[in-house]
This record gives structure tokens, C-alpha cells and sequence, in this order.
């Protein structure tokens, strides 16, 4: 079974237009243990773009969500 937590946050860009954008960040749990995730973001109720499905090397819940927000927030920079 796939358990997954839905994150949103706001990302303010810190390079170009200093634009806040809208994130919802979805972080899924495989039976195997492996932590994938998911992003959608949007600006002004624009769909920007999403990331990718990638897999995740955190083990456990909290540090996959973590290191899922640190890599859209470096893709959006």
C-alpha cells in the first residue's frame, strides 16, 4: 500500500522576479520503503509546472518531505 502526505507551502524566489509561488508537494511511502514525491506549482492560480516523480534517499517521513521541499525549491530558483 502507498502512503503518501500532501504538503503546501508558499516559495518566495530569491534570484529574477522575487515571485512567490504556490507549492503543493506530494510525498508518497512505497511498500519498499522508498520515499518518492511529487510537486504542482502554481503562480497567481497559474499552473507553472510540476516536478517530476524521483525517489527520495530519506528514511523516514519527515526528512523525505524535507529534502522534497529543498529540491523544487532549488528547481523554481
Amino acid at each position: 500500500m502507498i502512503r503518501s502526505a500532501v504538503h503546501r507551502f508558499p516559495y518566495t524566489r530569491s534570484q529574477r522576479l522575487r515571485r512567490t509561488c504556490d507549492v503543493t508537494l506530494n510525498v508518497a511511502r512505497f511498500d519498499s520503503g522508498v520515499f518518492a514525491y511529487e510537486a504542482w506549482v502554481h503562480h497567481a492560480g497559474i499552473f507553472k509546472g510540476n516536478g517530476l516523480v524521483f525517489p527520495l534517499t530519506s528514511g523516514n517521513a519527515d526528512d523525505a518531505a524535507a529534502e522534497a521541499r529543498s529540491r523544487i525549491e532549488s528547481d523554481i530558483e
